[in-house]
């Protein structure tokens, strides 16, 4: 056989370059991808990642590897074969999307790299055109790698399969090999690389029918129950991906039972071990590792994962394998199934029944002696918002109230904070109970306030005690300055989110402490910004604002109706109109904040209140009529509009009102539709539903994604459940008044 490396002194290194500079060290570093030396291998093949492709860039120097990686993953002398398929296939995934990235606009690539070298300069371009560049050399290069399909080492023929599968510029030569070794293949490992690589042969073949119903047909065989649980899971995966309707009656069903197999069968026979080397390959492979409990099968645990992934909006399924792998276990770690689980019910809108099945299954976990574990689980109930019931309930309460703090920053998180946090979400008396005693001493949490509204109804003198003890305690810092007269931020921050849940709690006492503390905040900066700080401005944050008995506050309220903050006199604006205050005292402050476009966040604000005072905000009409108008001739940028729109229908009953744009706003823009569901609550003792409204919230409905789930993300990702089930009550609240 040739030498792989015939021709590597040929060629100039120093002229060509890498992440680090001139690429003169490459040679030696591919001459060490043969070296009997597992540990120099794989060295060599960490310094080519991070200097010829660091970071998925490519360069001239990643160009001249490419025949020389292609051929010693050719030589059959060469060890870890697989390694350097796995990095040309890196290249090759960095080369698809330059391709997609640049599309028609660089027809000559290497005239893009001859320019910007003779400038010496480097832009997106340019990383587009190595990308077409290599692109191409891989198009060539790789027809030559097929045979490696039926290679004597397993690992080869896996890393082979997913690398042609792939990148192959033609799917179809590829694809007769594949169904053959698929067929015959008697390892494990490489069975299930098979059978994601005709998932993919699938999805790319779709302009070629018959060959398409050929991997379909091949990728069904390796699905069919009974075999290798790895496989049979990945082959479900490639179906529900590439092609759902192929998907088996009972998809369920059977992936449980193969999940229960692979428990059932013993361990696969240990590979040999990578090198621990001082290595990112090294670091990442352990890392890796440490995901998965002792004695995982790392397939099987991975093909569930793709499998959840491309189950998608096949709620059913899922809400099934997750069910099952809290009551049976996951193949890779318990905290993975309750991860799972948490994935499934915050970004997808799952019955009634089911979360209450998988409430019931997380709630048996908070007595699991792992406490991490148990308080994941916690969490999850908490996040997806799913079901208490009161024997889980009497669970948190018992947790709660033996639990132990800390008084740092995050002192709520661990599994007794959660639990609180669950009493709290119930609107569990027993979460005032147990709360109170813990805030002197402790940093107030973020969701502080959040969870003194959640216990509105059941707080008492006791909580509220606690809160203005805490207050008074962090109050002594909020004054005092460094030795570079700065103000003491984090103490501000705090002392803000505590007077937020005194507020929270509607208690009569609590403007008579606000107003006064808001005053003294006021002081801290009369010589500086003269702005309220952003920490005691949290105050104000709630939606109702200090609630309809803030006689004691409104002196301080009116007075930050002037502050340089455009969204702290939004905020007071706010507060004084729901403690009942005359709207002329605040409508020109409202008026000043929405004629300013560059202030985005305070206008929509300004927005939003309007939009609520409704005809009460009418001397702003003309105003927000005109901007909308602007709007809709100029930057059309949809949440702005929305809420002109919103507001000029709220405060004008009368008026023209858009409903065209109403319904093109609520189809563009999915984001907004809570938003508008909730206007239209607000408008139905003036409005009726504009045309088409009815097919659209019977959509919207009947979509089993959460609002804000735009599924780009897979896993760890959480959603907002609240704002979600608001705005499902909001769609049901309308339709409810139409006919049937």
């Amino acid at each position: 056989m040739p030498d792989p490396l015939d021709g590597l002194d040929d060629i100039d290194w120093t002229a060509l370059n890498h992440a680090y500079g001139d690429a003169d060290d490459v040679p030696e570093l591919l001459r060490g991808l043969r070296s009997p030396d597992p540990a120099e291998r794989e060295g060599a093949l960490d310094a080519l990642y991070g200097g010829v492709h660091h970071q998925g860039d490519l360069y001239d120097s990643t160009l001249a590897c490419l025949p020389f990686l292609c051929a010693l993953a050719a030589d059959p002398a060469v060890e870890d074969r697989d390694a350097l398929l796995g990095l040309l296939d890196s290249i090759g995934e960095s080369a698809d999307q330059a391709r997609e990235c640049a599309g028609d606009d660089i027809p000559d690539p290497q005239a893009v790299v001859d320019q910007a070298k003779d400038e010496d300069e480097w832009y997106e371009e340019v990383s587009w055109a190595y990308g077409l560049l290599a692109h191409a050399a891989l198009r060539d290069l790789l027809p030559a790698l097929v045979p490696l399909l039926a290679d004597p080492d397993p690992g080869v023929r896996a890393a082979a399969a997913g690398l042609l599968a792939r990148r192959h510029s033609r799917p179809d030569a590829v694809l007769e090999l594949l169904i053959e070794q698929a067929g015959r293949e008697d390892d494990g490992a490489a069975r299930h690389a098979h059978a994601g690589s005709l998932g993919t042969l699938v999805g790319r073949l779709h302009d070629d029918p018959p060959q398409r119903l050929r991997a379909v047909r091949a990728l069904a065989r390796l699905a069919e129950p009974g075999g290798d649980p790895g496989t049979e899971l990945t082959a479900l995966a490639a179906l529900a991906r590439h092609a759902p309707d192929q998907l088996p009656d009972g998809t369920a069903e059977q992936a449980a039972a193969a999940l229960d197999r692979s428990r059932e069968q013993p361990p696969a026979p240990a590979t040999d071990p990578r090198p621990d080397t001082d290595t990112l390959l090294s670091h990442l492979r352990n890392l890796r590792a440490t995901t998965f409990a002792e004695d995982a099968d790392e397939r099987v645990a991975d093909a569930l994962g793709a499998l959840h992934q491309a189950l998608g909006d096949r709620v059913t399924i899922r809400h099934q394998l997750v069910l099952h792998t809290l009551r049976h276990g996951d193949p890779q770690s318990p905290l993975e199934a309750v991860d799972r689980a948490g994935d499934l019910h915050s970004g997808w809108r799952v019955p009634d029944s089911a979360a209450a099945e998988t409430a019931e299954a997380l709630g048996r976990l908070l007595r699991d002696p792992d406490e991490e574990l148990a308080t994941a689980a916690a969490r999850e109930l908490r996040l997806g918002r799913l079901p208490l019931s009161p024997e889980l309930l009497d669970t948190a309460a018992a947790i709660a109230e033996d639990g132990r703090f800390h008084t740092g920053w995050g002192w709520e998180r661990n599994l007794a904070g959660q639990c609180i946090q669950l009493l709290a979400a119930a609107g569990d008396e027993r979460g005032v109970s147990t709360l109170a005693p813990l805030l002197p001493g402790r940093i107030a949490p973020e969701d502080l306030p959040h969870w003194c509204e959640q216990l509105r109804p059941h707080v008492n003198g006791d909580l509220f005690g606690m809160l203005y003890v805490r207050m008074r305690q962090i109050a002594k810092s909020c004054d005092k300055k460094d030795e570079d007269g700065k103000l003491n931020h984090t103490a501000l921050r705090e002392l803000g989110r505590l007077l937020a849940a005194m507020a929270a709690t509607r208690r009569p006492e609590a403007p008579k402490i606000i107003g006064p503390m808001l005053t003294a905040a006021l002081t801290l900066t009369q010589d500086t910004t003269r702005e309220l700080h952003d920490g005691p401005a949290t105050a104000l944050s709630l939606s109702d604002g200090l609630g309809p008995d803030a006689e004691d506050a409104l002196p301080v309220l009116r007075q930050l109706l002037g502050d340089p903050a455009q969204k702290t006199r939004v905020a007071a604006a706010r507060a004084l109109w729901h403690a009942g205050q005359d709207p002329a005292e605040f409508l020109p402050a409202l008026g000043e904040v929405i004629a300013d476009a560059d202030n985005w966040y305070a206008r929509v604000c300004a927005l939003e209140l309007a939009a609520v005072m409704g005809p009460a905000a009418a001397p702003l009409a003309e105003q927000i009529r005109e901007d909308l108008a602007a709007e809709r001739d100029g930057t059309d940028h949809d949440p702005t509009l929305a809420r002109l729109l919103i507001a000029a229908r709220a405060i004008a009953p009368d008026a023209e009102p858009h409903d065209e744009l109403m319904r093109a706003l609520w189809t563009r823009r999915r984001d907004i539709r809570p938003l508008i569901a909730a206007a239209l609550v607000r408008e139905r003792a003036t409005r009726g539903l504009p045309d088409g409204f009815p097919e659209l919230l019977r959509a919207e409905l009947a979509d089993p994604r959460r609002v804000d789930n735009n599924s780009k993300y897979y896993g760890r990702m959480r959603y907002n459940t609240a704002t979600d089930d608001a705005f499902r009550a909001d769609c049901r609240a309308l339709l409810a008044e139409q006919p049937a």
